[in-house]
């Protein structure tokens, strides 16, 4: 009796372990050669799909990615405000060549002359926005090419302000590997907080009563933090529409032992040069250091 129950305990010990241990098949993080790079190609990519209000959606993109066969992780990039799936060469380009699958888009009626459709600058707010990046969320998990359980966010600016609101649903939070943004506009709220819903003119472009009336209320920092694995956040020390404080207040809210922040020195709300350098290596880094063997 007492060798049985012996046993039962030995066999009971080494499933244990086994769950724990992952039983020799715990995943390794990626190592490519420092020196390695895929040949990539570029594709034009549309999406199609059904808003929340009823709305017939196609949100036009691109994907950019390592020309060979395979299961890749993948990027989903999000444009700031008047932005295109354009605005991010440098970065699809450098994510691509080191085998990330890059997938950019025009979020639907948030700039002159994009390329999306089913929206207007009237209909569009952070909200939509958010649909929109669900959307390519569930679209790009689905890509013959892409390792659906290895899918990062990264968005500069507005594009960044709703990488981390999206990244916090309950529903998607568990999807996401990791996020990444340049200057998140968590600001945003506070901009508009106080000031009259309508229509108005910004930078090119117009932001609408909709936009305005939908984050007055809104307090991004008690949202944001329901995201629970890492972030990367670069940021100008000279930027003059994202405050110090908001990325302060965006490394308290997720807890500073889960931020690499970055701050570049004399660098603006964009970056160019040798400051595009830094935040695209900055970032790179970040992707690789919590990327698996497929």
């Amino acid at each position: 009796m007492k060798k049985r129950l012996f046993v039962l305990c030995a066999a009971l010990a080494l499933s244990l372990a086994c769950l724990f241990a992952g039983c020799g098949e715990e995943r390794k993080l990626r190592n490519l050669p420092a020196d390695m790079e895929y040949p990539i190609v570029y594709e034009d990519h549309t999406l199609e799909y059904t808003d929340s209000e009823g709305r017939k959606i196609s949100l036009f993109g691109q994907i950019c990615a390592p020309k060979e066969e395979g299961k890749y992780p993948a990027v989903i990039l999000s444009h700031g405000f008047n932005g295109h799936y354009t605005d991010f060469p440098a970065e699809c380009k450098a994510f691509a060549k080191r085998g990330y699958v890059c997938y950019t888009f025009d979020f639907c009626g948030a700039q002159s002359g994009g390329r999306s459709t089913g929206r207007t600058s009237a209909d569009y707010t952070p909200f939509t926005m958010k649909e929109d990046l669900r959307a390519a969320i569930g679209e790009v998990k689905k890509l013959p090419n892409v390792d659906g359980s290895q899918i990062f966010l990264f968005g500069g600016s507005q594009g960044g302000f709703v990488t981390a609101l999206t990244a916090a649903d309950n529903d998607v939070k568990d999807m996401i590997a990791g996020i990444a943004m340049y200057f998140p506009a968590l600001n945003i709220p506070d901009d508009w907080r106080g000031k009259p819903v309508q229509d108005t003119p910004l930078m090119g472009y117009s932001i609408g009563a909709k936009f305005i009336g939908s984050v007055q209320e809104l307090d991004p920092f008690a949202v944001i933090g329901n995201f629970q694995k890492d972030v990367c956040i670069v940021w100008g020390d000279r930027d003059a529409l994202v405050a110090r404080k908001y990325i302060d207040g965006a490394v308290a809210a997720y807890g500073e032992e889960r931020v690499d922040l970055t701050v570049i020195p004399d660098a603006g709300h964009g970056f160019g040069g040798a400051a595009l350098d830094t935040a695209v290596g900055k970032v790179l880094a970040f992707l690789e250091a919590h990327t698996y063997e497929s």
